[in-house]
């Protein structure tokens, strides 16, 4: 039997199949529950298979393709973004049903709204406060009496929906923001790996074909425009220009207002630190104090909206910076869940999923190029290691999302350091790397992406049925039960001006004498799963691992005060 003899990168490309094909295989046989465990064994544990035998494949038997293209121009790079930007603004309505699943995407559409009309928080009347959190039962900023309502996320991502309301439609925020991504891409990948063409590409082809790229643009999540912010910030720096690295700073305070202030600083931090090593001490003095000024500003900001409205808390995050890291950052310190590198491993593979499958190989060849800090790529690497040790501290658990989103704003870095991988394998083996890539982009991609952007589509379609259901009630007032069924508790939203009809209350947050208060003012649902899937509405199964209790005796109690008031109104 003939001898397969396995250079380096062929060994590497086994190494990373057995490292993932026993991780997926050790977290299918746990049978873990909840949110991460279901995402992964529905969505990306075929992907991990995939991946394990495309890589072994290339190991044992190499495709050898010349690939040898022109470098992508300006033309090519634009329509490459033009096409994207359509195809995600279509995916929007038709793929994921501009229905937001998570409340971090509900939130970002209630902020758009408040601001849209002028406000920077929502004045709540006074007989609605003691019902806020029936209203709106998470992440809502904690101001005294509830007197405002706005969430409890950074307003950055908001008003990038509000400005694209006002000149077209907020839907278009994101694949807008995710066209001038592949520009400012394209720009610094030619820059830095122009030497190369063929790395140029692979590098525009990390981003193009991301089923995590293309299905968070198709979303009002902030990932989108912390992937932009960041490639656009990185643009200016590498530019080397006063006025430029002046704008740099303004992007840099704006992305810190994202959503989260952490996720910047964590990628240009390592870029900043580059100009200590170059003795440039004005320029990083510079750096240094815009963004401790922008740190300082955002952690005060909730105290900034709740200062606007004269209210003046005395507790909670919106009292002032620090208050703020003490009721929102030590927090994450201190209440810490079990099972954070079991979540970081999910979170992991689920990104290798979510992305090319050469991703992982490029990125593991460029390691040299790390170590001996060629180029900028020691800071590429230095700020995605940062980002996912800071996560795995403070916020292992993801929740829902596709892919692992707590890593998209440095998406850019992967794309790049592909791209320095690619030109080290094909100094190697000109032949081999060619054909490598053009097998796992032009072969895998065409199965991968389909199916994921299906089951992303077959996830949150069940719970945009339930939703509609709920609020095409022809009642006042449709109370949903959160007592029972943890799966409900993201269908209750509303506008922060209460303009909608009926409004969504979450039973958690009402009291009996509330729900009295509610049917002297009008017709009363209550919504839970046996009813919703009476007319025909299944509600997604709940993942969360602690099983369902059809009816809770609190949920029961207050279903039997509205019959006894005659004001219950049954299910459309």
């Amino acid at each position: 039997m003939k001898r397969v003899h396995l250079t380096a990168e062929r060994r590497l490309l086994a190494w990373i199949a057995l490292v993932a094909g026993i991780l997926g295989a050790t977290l299918l046989a746990a049978g873990h529950h909840g949110l991460s465990a279901h995402y992964f064994s529905t969505q990306g544990s075929p992907v991990i298979a995939l991946l394990c035998v495309v890589l072994v494949g290339l190991a044992l038997r190499p495709v050898r393709l010349r690939f040898e293209p022109r470098a992508p121009g300006a033309f090519a790079a634009g329509a490459i973004a033009l096409l994207i930007a359509l195809a995600t603004w279509t995916g929007t309505h038709w793929l994921m049903l501009d229905y937001q699943l998570a409340r971090d995407t509900q939130m970002a559409v209630f902020d758009a709204r408040i601001f849209e009309s002028g406000k920077l928080a929502q004045p709540l009347a006074p007989f609605w406060r003691p019902f806020a959190l029936a209203l709106i039962p998470d992440f809502l900023l904690d101001i005294p009496g509830h007197a405002l309502l706005v969430s409890t996320y950074l307003p950055g991502n908001a008003l990038l929906r509000t400005l694209f309301a006002r000149v077209a439609e907020p839907q278009l925020a994101n694949p807008v923001l995710l066209a001038i991504a592949i520009l400012a891409l394209w720009d610094i990948a030619r820059r830095t790996l122009g030497s190369c063409p063929a790395a140029v590409w692979v590098a525009l082809a990390t981003v193009v074909l991301s089923a995590q790229v293309l299905v968070a643009a198709m979303t009002p999540y902030a990932m989108t425009a912390h992937l932009v912010f960041n490639l656009v910030w990185l643009w200016l720096f590498l530019r080397d220009r006063p006025w430029l690295h002046a704008c740099a700073m303004a992007v840099g305070l704006y992305a810190m207002g994202l959503h989260q202030v952490v996720f910047h600083p964590l990628f240009a931090g390592p870029f900043i630190l580059t100009l200590l090593a170059a003795r440039r001490w004005a320029l990083f003095g510079a750096y240094a104090l815009v963004y401790a000024a922008g740190v300082l500003f955002w952690f005060a900001y909730p105290s900034l909206i709740a200062s606007m409205a004269d209210v003046v808390p005395q507790t909670g995050s919106a009292a002032g910076v620090a208050p703020f890291v003490e009721g929102r950052i030590l927090p994450l310190f201190t209440d810490r869940a079990t099972g954070g590198v079991g979540y970081m491993v999910y979170n992991l593979l689920r990104l290798c999923a979510w992305m090319p499958l050469f991703v992982a190989p490029f990125v593991a060849l460029a390691w040299p190029d790390v170590r001996h800090g060629r180029g900028i790529a020691l800071p590429l690497f230095a700020g995605f290691a940062l980002t996912l040790a800071a996560m795995f501290v403070l916020l292992p658990y993801q929740g829902h999302g596709w892919g692992y989103r707590y890593v998209h704003g440095l998406i850019g870095n992967l794309a790049l350091l592909a791209g320095y991988g690619f030109v080290r394998w094909r100094q190697k083996d000109r032949e081999t790397a060619g054909g490598t890539f053009a097998v796992t982009t032009g072969l895998t991609a065409l199965l991968t992406l389909p199916w994921l952007a299906w089951s992303a589509h077959a996830f949150l379609a069940p719970h945009e049925r339930v939703y509609r259901a709920l609020a095409g009630q022809t009642a006042d007032f449709v109370i949903v039960d959160t007592d029972s069924d943890r799966a409900l508790i993201d269908q209750v939203r509303n506008r922060a001006d209460l303009s909608n009809r009926p409004l969504l209350l979450s039973s958690r947050g009402l009291s009996e004498q509330q729900v009295a208060t509610l049917c002297a003012m009008g017709t009363v649902t209550f919504a839970d799963a046996p009813a919703l899937a009476r007319h025909g509405v299944r509600v997604p199964p709940d993942v969360q691992g602690d099983g369902r209790e059809r009816r809770s005796p609190r949920y029961a109690a207050l279903v039997g005060l509205a019959g006894d008031l005659d004001c219950g109104k049954p299910l459309d």
